[in-house]
């Protein structure tokens, strides 16, 4: 994948677009009780509580709750811009706390934001009613974010008291990348899922496309579209992301 601030960039153009077409009372299908102006608050609310945590070099509690004004484009685009200067502004080996608990410097937070943006750029390509083909996730984003998604957000969901079903070995396989992704248990209840590198005998898989497997993850694909056995269908089935 590109610098993730690079490709940060490019999603939070994508973002920007998509407001553009919008009307801001369109409901939004993956976020309950959401129009696209809540959606739109959202991602500039937590892009200003991730500038202010990198800059600041402390732990923020939560983002602001701030309604964005019309047009929805340009208070957006606004809280874009200030965001990407403050990453820019701190070196990236700089100590900065994140809710992970882990790989605690400023270079936590470009990676965040990507996918953070992302998945909502598909939220509001789905609101706005835009084709699957149109959603615009390119391969290598998805495969980080799958990445993400397992030794991040599996570790959170525990930390939540929430911990993702994982009965044995899961192997994640992208189907048109070649890549996998195997999981195993923790060593304990309290202990997150991990990935490993070595080879171990799958008590069950998940098969599709590296965008059908990232959209899975994140519930905005129903878990449906990919092939699923063994121990992936109660993985699945739980909880593996906020």
């Amino acid at each position: 994948m590109d610098d993730p601030l690079i490709a940060l960039g490019r999603a939070m153009a994508r973002f920007t677009e998509l407001t553009m077409a919008a009307e801001g009372d369109e409901p939004v299908p993956a976020c309950t009780d959401w129009t696209v102006v809540d959606l739109v608050g959202h991602l500039g609310n937590v892009h200003r509580w991730a500038a202010a945590t990198v800059l600041s070099g402390q732990r923020i509690a939560s983002e602001p709750v701030t309604r964005p004004t019309e047009p929805l484009e340009e208070w957006y685009a606004g809280t874009a811009t200030a965001l990407l200067a403050a990453l820019q502004a701190v070196d990236g080996d700089e100590p900065t706390p994140n809710f992970a608990g882990i790989d605690e410097v400023a270079a936590f937070w470009p990676r965040r934001q990507l996918h953070e943006t992302t998945i909502h750029a598909v939220d509001l390509a789905q609101a706005l009613g835009r084709p699957e083909y149109g959603w615009g996730v390119a391969a290598d984003v998805a495969a980080d974010g799958v990445s993400e998604v397992l030794r991040v957000f599996l570790r959170r969901m525990v930390a939540r008291g929430r911990p993702p079903v994982v009965p044995g070995p899961i192997d994640l396989v992208a189907t048109d990348i070649e890549r996998v992704w195997t999981v195993v248990p923790g060593e304990n209840p309290t202990e997150p899922p991990t990935v490993v590198s070595h080879e171990v005998d799958p008590a069950g898989s998940a098969r599709g496309t590296v965008v059908e497997l990232y959209l899975a993850l994140w519930n905005r694909l129903p878990a449906g579209r990919l092939q699923l056995t063994g121990a992936a269908v109660p993985f699945f089935d739980g909880p593996r992301v906020p």
